[in-house]
């Protein structure tokens, strides 16, 4: 029997495998952060299939969010490679129903729900600790000694009741939600940190709402992290388990099938050779700006993106179906209405009609559980979102409702700024 070390070491190498033969690198001694999603079943010997992968450590600034879902507002390689997850289970329950009801991962049950099989689990590695409330301490020791005390003997108020610190903001406070960026001099967004949406998806699932309209919750079982030293995994692990789900204990009525999720945190000794601290040990490097997407069994299963869109676009295309990045809001209902029309054929106008933010709203037993989460007076209420205005949109890219803020050209292309 191959020891759970020897399965996570196999799982690590095959994930950096798949990475250099995807042929993507950073460039010009720039860093960047990786992350993968994969299926895992008891067998005598190592069986793990990698379903997602993703790069990146990027985010819009909030004043060129896209109303029209056509841009990822959030490129860090975690929150990347969940979406990849997502459409690769979506798309996963079309080659169910193409192969007569065949799938070695999922199941069906009664009620037309699907749901991993038994004994399949999901296990997830990221190169680094994830930004937020599970690396704050990571991210200290790394500091050089004169800025390590100042950060270890600053007091900071508290935070008001149902606000997010910005970024690194408030460094010695703990359990607290916090926005993308780390950097103060960054422009500040509506992206809450890896840490806080991994906490996020350890109630809800990875499946999101649209995908809660065809799945059971889908929790990761274990998460592999990179990059700690030895002497600072103890801490590490700690600053992971409050961040991931020791801060949601007063979660409670969740509806059923949802659950606080506690993953197994493991960390691992081989490197990725293109994290922050393998390209300079002393965290000087900069962060590359392109991220790579990754998605199995896919017929376009690989993209590049920049600043939320595909690589390459020409500004007057960028609205056209076919340059769409897959993984973007608008992708992701267009996938939502044909998987609906594959299931059930109740696919009618009025369904197709459905904007973004409706399609969401329609899955009840997701927004049950989400207010369990979000709502007032519960651990996460201080969360961050963009807002309706930015969901206004069909899958057809028609925006429905007045405009919040009118672009100037609709085929404008998001300048090339480093947003961190």
């Amino acid at each position: 029997m191959i020891s759970n070390v020897e399965t996570d070491a196999a799982f690590v190498g095959e994930v950096l495998q798949k990475y250099r033969a995807l042929n993507h690198r950073p460039t010009n001694g720039a860093y960047t952060i990786l992350a993968a999603l994969a299926l895992t079943f008891p067998s005598p010997g190592v069986s793990f299939k990698i379903i997602a992968l993703a790069t990146g450590c990027k985010c819009l600034p909030k004043d060129r969010l896209p109303q029209q879902g056509d841009a990822l507002h959030d490129s860090h390689a975690e929150v990347l490679a969940r979406r990849c997850a997502l459409r690769w289970f979506l798309e996963e329950i079309g080659r169910y129903v193409s192969r007569d009801a065949q799938s070695q991962w999922l199941t069906r049950d009664h009620e037309g729900m699907f749901s991993l099989k038994e004994g399949v689990r999901m296990i997830m590695y990221t190169s680094t600790p994830p930004c937020g409330d599970a690396s704050m301490r990571f991210l200290a020791s790394h500091q050089d000694e004169e800025m390590a005390k100042l950060k270890d003997s600053a007091i900071f108020e508290s935070l008001p009741e149902g606000v997010a610190s910005r970024g690194r903001d408030n460094y010695a406070l703990f359990a607290v939600l916090r926005t993308k960026p780390g950097r103060a001099d960054s422009p500040p967004t509506l992206s809450m940190s890896c840490s806080d949406k991994i906490a996020r998806w350890n109630v809800l699932g990875i499946q999101g709402a649209l995908g809660s309209a065809f799945l059971h919750p889908i929790y990761i079982s274990k998460i592999i992290i990179g990059e700690v030293a030895g002497n600072l995994q103890r801490d590490v692990r700690a600053d992971c388990e409050r961040a991931f789900w020791g801060r949601l204990s007063n979660v409670s009525a969740l509806p059923q099938t949802f659950r606080v999720h506690r993953p197994a945190i493991i960390f691992t000794p081989i490197p990725f050779e293109f994290s922050k601290f393998s390209i300079s040990p002393s965290g000087t490097s900069r962060s590359f700006n392109e991220s790579l997407c990754w998605i199995a069994d896919s017929s376009l299963p690989q993209e590049i993106l920049i600043n939320g869109l595909k690589r390459g676009v020409p500004p007057k295309h960028r609205f056209k179906k076919m340059f769409r990045p897959q993984l973007s809001k608008v992708s992701m209902l267009q996938l939502y209405h044909d998987t609906r029309l594959l299931l059930h054929g109740d696919l009618d106008q009025q369904v197709h009609s459905h904007t973004y933010f409706e399609a969401k709203q329609s899955v009840s037993h997701y927004q049950a559980a989400k207010i369990c989460l979000q709502g007032k007076g519960c651990p996460f209420a201080a969360w961050v979102t963009s807002g309706i205005q930015w969901e206004q949109f069909t899958s057809t890219l028609c925006i429905k409702g007045p405009l919040i803020r009118q672009q100037t050209e609709q085929t404008q292309q998001l300048p090339r700024t480093e947003y961190n």
